[in-house]
């Protein structure tokens, strides 16, 4: 004992501590020790010290500046950032510039591919229509589109006239010594359309208006006629090809792709995209017909089978079973439908008994493509009907607005005529020839410039969308 008493002992003791108390009060001991402050030094240097503990001896900082207090910075000093060193600053300049030249490069790879590749810009926009939906390529298109044209217009704004054929050389004016060659020549039997006058004189070409027989590879005497118009007074490089079609000795005929118009009512497997076999020997053109069944859900029939539902607004071009040719509004056709053999539906008739559509007084007019509206300047095509119904008249042309289109077909002489496909990729007009030793016809030219297509197309190559083929009557009349 060291002369304590137990007493004293147990007074010396520290009373007991809750163990939850206790645990608090280490954990707090040991967060102060370690917790750590900035203060700012007056030079501008931050130091770090010990908040808790630790003195001014027990580090080499001053103690002046130890137990000053901290210092927030100026506010012009928190708006100055640090410059990056010159060499950074190149590289990144660097980067920058390959970048741009790297997209432009592609840009410029891409719209080439798009119009030299066939099949390569359908392909891209159907893929960016399921990815991103088809509200977003229609504004990509309209876009790029637009671009264009501000460019063409620009280009070509004191340029003459595009034109994609002659006009034939007009008929010798001076009298014959032979008073039979001096004779009025006979009115041929199956004559072409009558001319017609070009709308706007200075952008019209010496071919426009005047009605061309093209050769087709029966070797018979024509039956189509070809000319050229241009409807536009502000784009002397919007141009449209027609075709006047003579039903008397040409028959008209609906094919299905083997993807377009969709339908669940008609396989694939009943869907050869072809021109059928037997027909082939007749064979003497074929061009595209209307939209894919997402762009406005327009209207299809063929062999009994109605593979998408008509639309009431729908110009329809209707087959009738006596083998005249309509084209019009469903809702007016309809009360016919028992004596329809085949239609197929596209936006509203731009042309209808003889009037262009009233939403078509505007020049950028909307409602003809879901894809691109009518207002775009792009390739477009149409069928019409002339007040006869004798012939049928074709048109595809580039740098066309609706309206512009509806121009030239009502000028040309269509009655009535509906828009088919539109885009650079789609419409087309392709003249085929014999095959040898006892082939498939081929495609041997296009109706205008820069179509690109393939020889067995139609033929031995199946087609994913739907489209007419023209072929010679047998008994002609």
């Amino acid at each position: 004992m060291d002369g304590r008493t137990a007493r004293e002992d147990t007074r010396m003791e520290p009373p007991p501590v809750h163990p939850r108390l206790q645990s608090r009060r280490e954990l707090t001991h040991r967060q102060g020790l370690v917790r750590r402050r900035k203060t700012f030094h007056p030079g501008g240097v931050f130091l770090r010290t010990m908040s808790l503990g630790s003195t001014a001896s027990s580090t080499s900082i001053p103690a002046t500046v130890a137990s000053d207090r901290p210092e927030k910075p100026s506010a012009s000093d928190a708006k100055v950032k640090p410059k990056a060193p010159p060499k950074k600053r190149a590289r990144w300049a660097r980067r920058l510039a390959w970048a741009a030249c790297g997209t432009v490069a592609f840009i410029l790879a891409f719209w080439v591919a798009i119009h030299e590749i066939p099949g390569f810009g359908p392909a891209v926009a159907d893929g960016a229509r399921a990815v991103l939906g088809p509200g977003f390529v229609a504004w990509a298109e309209d876009t790029a589109y637009g671009i264009a044209d501000e460019i063409n217009q620009l280009r070509h704004k004191d340029d003459a006239p595009v034109t994609y054929w002659e006009a034939p050389p007009a008929p010798s004016a001076e009298p014959s010594a032979d008073p039979a060659a001096s004779a009025e020549p006979a009115a041929p039997p199956n004559p072409p359309p009558p001319s017609f006058a070009p709308p706007h004189e200075k952008v019209a070409t010496a071919a426009d208006g005047k009605w061309i027989p093209m050769e087709d590879a029966s070797g018979q005497p024509p039956a189509l006629y070809k000319s050229l118009i241009h409807p536009d007074p502000k784009r002397s490089f919007a141009v449209v090809a027609l075709v006047a079609i003579d039903r008397q000795r040409v028959g008209l005929h609906l094919v299905a792709g083997k993807t377009e118009p969709q339908s669940n009512v008609v396989p694939m497997e009943r869907r050869p995209g072809m021109v059928p076999e037997p027909a082939r020997e007749e064979l003497i053109a074929a061009f595209n017909g209307g939209f894919k069944a997402i762009h406005g859900h327009w209207g299809m029939m063929l062999g009994g089978e109605t593979y998408v539902v008509p639309r009431d607004v729908g110009c329809t071009v209707a087959m009738m079973k006596d083998g005249t040719v309509r084209i019009g509004t469903w809702k007016d056709l309809k009360a016919s439908e028992a004596d329809i053999s085949w239609y197929r539906q596209t936006p509203p008739c731009l042309v209808e008994n003889d009037a262009t559509h009233p939403a078509l007084e505007v020049e950028y007019a909307k409602g003809w493509g879901a894809t691109v509206s009518g207002e775009t300047v792009i390739r477009r095509s149409a069928l019409g009907v002339d007040a006869t119904g004798r012939f049928l008249i074709f048109g595809l042309g580039d740098a066309l607005t609706a309206q512009s289109l509806a121009r030239a077909m009502k000028q040309a002489g269509a009655k009535d005529a509906a828009q088919l496909d539109v885009n650079y990729a789609y419409p087309r007009f392709l003249v085929y020839e014999r095959g040898e030793d006892g082939a498939p016809p081929k495609a041997k030219s296009a109706i205008i410039p820069d179509i690109k297509f393939r020889p067995a197309e139609y033929v031995s190559e199946p087609a994913l969308r739907d489209f007419f083929y023209l072929t010679r009557k047998k008994n002609e009349s």
